[in-house]
């Protein structure tokens, strides 16, 4: 059990997250074991997102102390954690819980904040599951590409047309 100083120091800790980051996931991590959360923490890591556990008691008034828009997960009978990080790490924070919770199937993303919205469950998963930013530009330049080829095609048909002729 905590005590009073100890819950204080929590919220305190809970609403300086809540304030100084944009890009925040609520999990359900009920059902993983110590060396599975362990190994999601190391992913993490490796792109600079942190993991904690918390209690969802304590999370309302870390809510109103940083003056963000709520998250209510008062109904959730479950264990929350929070996975956080800089702005950068908006679609590979979603894309590294996602991919973790599909290998497990133990973990569940409840939602958050990303890209300075708050997002449910879906749209993390949409997010997550889009390609990577490389793999998106390479299809726009198809798509660009692809009129001046077609043109370039019908050109080379007409000479090749005429110069049979």
């Amino acid at each position: 059990m905590l005590t009073k100083s100890q819950k204080i120091k929590l919220v305190i800790e809970l609403a300086d997250i809540l304030k100084n980051n944009t890009s925040i996931l609520f999990v359900d991590f009920s059902g993983l074991n110590m060396g599975e959360i362990i190994g999601l923490k190391k992913e993490l890591k490796k792109e600079n997102i942190k993991f904690k556990a918390l209690k969802k008691s304590l999370l309302g008034f870390a809510f109103e102390k940083s003056g963000r828009e709520e998250f209510d997960l008062s109904s959730h009978k479950n264990s929350v954690a929070i996975v956080y990080g800089d702005v950068a790490s908006d679609a590979i924070m979603a894309k590294i819980v996602h991919k973790f919770s599909v290998q497990t199937k133990k973990l569940a993303i409840l939602g958050g904040f990303l890209m300075g919205e708050k997002m449910l469950k879906n749209a993390v998963v949409v997010l997550a599951q889009l390609p990577a930013r490389e793999v998106l530009l390479a299809q726009v330049v198809q798509l660009l590409m692809s009129p001046v080829s077609g043109f370039a095609r019908v050109l080379d048909g007409i000479s090749k047309q005429r110069s049979g002729s």
